[in-house]
Parts: C-alpha cells; structure tokens; sequence
C-alpha cells in the first residue's frame, strides 16, 4: 500500500515534470484530428518522409537523440501514438491496427503517399502492420525491439501484465515508472495513468498474432534491430528476420530493449546507412 504521505510526494514531482517538460516539448508541436482521434506530431528536416513511432506507453521523447540527426536526410515526422505523449483519446479499445490507421491517415493529411517507418517495440509492430496490411504505402523499415507474435514472451511475463494493478509506483527505474516522464508530456496529473496501462496491457498480452506467411507478405525493404539482452528470445528475432523477404539483422552488443538510448549513436549509423542506400 501507499501512504498518504508518498502519494503527496509523488504528486508534487510529477507537477514540477509536468511543468519541465511542457517547456521542452512543445516547440514545433502540431497537432490533426485523423482517424477519429487528435495526434499530436512534429515536423522536421527535408527530402523522403520517415516517421518514427515509439514504444507503448511512452512518447516522441523517445526519439530525441534520432531526430535532429535522421532530419539532415529526411523529412522526419515524430509522433505520438494515440491515449499516449500529448495526443488525445478515443472510446475504442487500443491496438496496433487501430494506431496503424492512424499513422497512415496522418501521412494523407500531410501529403505523404509513401512512406518509411523506424518503430520501437509497439512502434515497431505497428510499422509491421502497416508493411503486412498496406505494403503500397510503406517504403522501408526499421525495426527496433519489435516482435510479431505475443507468445514471444513467457507466459509468466505475459501473466504478470495482465494481472497487474498499479499502486502509485513512480519510480523510474520499476515498472511501470519508467513511463511516468512520457506520460507527464500530456497530462497534468497521474489519474489516468492506471487505466491506460490496463488498456494497454489488453492490447500487449493479446496481439499482435502474425505468422511466418503474413512475414512473407512484407514488400519494405526491412531493417530488424535487437539488442543481445532484449526480454524476448533470439529464436523470435531470427523467426522475424528470417520471415520477412530480404530483410537485414543488426544485433546490438550489450543492449537491452532499450539499446535507443543505450547506443543511440551506434543505432543512428546503421539505420541511416540503411534508410540512404
């Protein structure tokens, strides 16, 4: 249990990041109603469109050291996925068909009729979906993190997020903690952070369900990026490497789920030698 005492605490910090962050992030915000949501989304540099989502539960945050970099290439467009970061919600429950939709209606608005992905974790799987659902519309991938069957991790884990009931942990080094900044972006206060989860966790321990025929469906010339210490196995990543028509396989050496932010440099290079030849 929490006392009173560490929920006043923590509201306290989260009020102060609420105030940093609003500062930072909202330079260049745009936002368009699409899809029956409101996105929230910057535009930045110039030449072929490359969109970078970010992983569940998180925000464009994530991509703050990619950004100014890919945008010397690229028209970068970095966006928050829907009932996350600054973006709105809707009263449909969250999925990555619904957040490809998303993706795709947004590229129509701003003119984009093909485009590149670079998607971490749910990012990655919603770039998938898009590739396996509207492979006309996608030119290349990156995939970070990614995974195209649920059972991919162990059914303990699987569990143990489905049965999950926030208590007002804000550590950033616990789950769910490491969420609290990103959800800060959007929010003034935490009182919708547990139910968001729960709805997450719906969509985590349930999809995505493609199999090594809906892999070979892919057109996009694809990138898969995996850390050697990622949660979910090597036989997965080399089932999604292996499953997709001429993809290529970059390991990160000592990296975890989060090799973005551990080799961010590292990861830069291969990507945008990737994404430019």
């Amino acid at each position: 249990m929490i006392n009173s005492s560490t929920n006043k605490t923590a509201s306290i910090l989260f009020s102060v990041l609420v105030i940093i962050l609003s500062g930072c992030q909202s330079i260049g915000s745009k936002s368009a109603t699409v899809n029956g949501v409101t996105l929230s989304y910057t535009v930045q540099g110039e030449g072929p469109p490359l969109y970078l989502l970010h992983g569940g539960m998180e925000s464009r945050k994530s991509f703050e050291s990619q950004i100014p970099v890919f945008a010397q290439q690229f028209t970068v467009v970095a966006m928050d996925s829907r009932e996350q970061g600054r973006s709105g919600s809707s009263d449909e429950q969250i999925s990555y068909e619904l957040m490809t939709k998303d993706v795709l209606a947004l590229a129509t608005h701003l003119g984009h009729q093909r485009i590149s992905i670079m998607g971490l974790s749910d990012g990655g799987i919603t770039a998938l979906t898009a590739a396996i659902q509207y492979p006309e519309a996608i030119n290349k991938l990156v995939l970070l993190g990614a995974t195209f069957h649920y059972n991919s991790y162990p059914e303990a884990v699987r569990a143990f997020i489905a049965n999950y009931q926030w208590d007002g942990n804000t550590d950033p080094a616990q789950f769910p903690g490491n969420f609290i900044e990103h959800y800060a972006t959007g929010h003034e206060n935490l009182d919708g952070f547990g139910q968001l989860l729960k709805e997450m966790a719906v969509m985590w321990t349930t999809s995505p369900t493609y199999t090594k025929s809906d892999l070979q469906k892919i057109k996009a010339k694809t990138l898969v990026i995996n850390g050697d210490r990622e949660d979910t196995s090597l036989e997965h990543v080399l089932e999604l490497y292996a499953g997709i028509p001429n993809a290529q396989l970059f390991v990160v050496p000592e990296a975890t789920h989060y090799s973005l932010q551990e080799k961010p440099e590292l990861i830069n290079q291969v990507a945008m030698d990737f994404l430019t030849k």
